[in-house]
């Protein structure tokens, strides 16, 4: 499963996930903070705080490590619709 994933931080704390399923987008709506090197989000409409690790490889390069599973994000050119 390789659909195209983009994750959107904004300043105000909020943050956009979207998935390119089949070629429409499946946007999440999240809130996030950080602790440490640890990424707290939460879903308003599902209330419950995720918390996951978080490295920079380098400067475009954002690494979340879902207990030992990589998801590697590279700063590019957003794809997904604005909301």
């Amino acid at each position: 499963m390789n659909e195209p994933v983009e994750l959107e931080f904004k300043p105000s704390g909020e943050s956009i996930y979207s998935v390119d399923a089949g070629g429409r987008w499946q946007m999440m709506r999240l809130t996030f903070r950080l602790d440490g090197d640890v990424l707290i989000t939460d879903q308003p409409s599902n209330p419950g705080e995720e918390r996951t690790a978080f490295s920079l490889q380098d400067l475009y390069t954002l690494v979340l490590d879902y207990g030992g599973a990589r998801a590697v994000f590279s700063r590019g050119n957003k794809r997904a619709p604005a909301v």
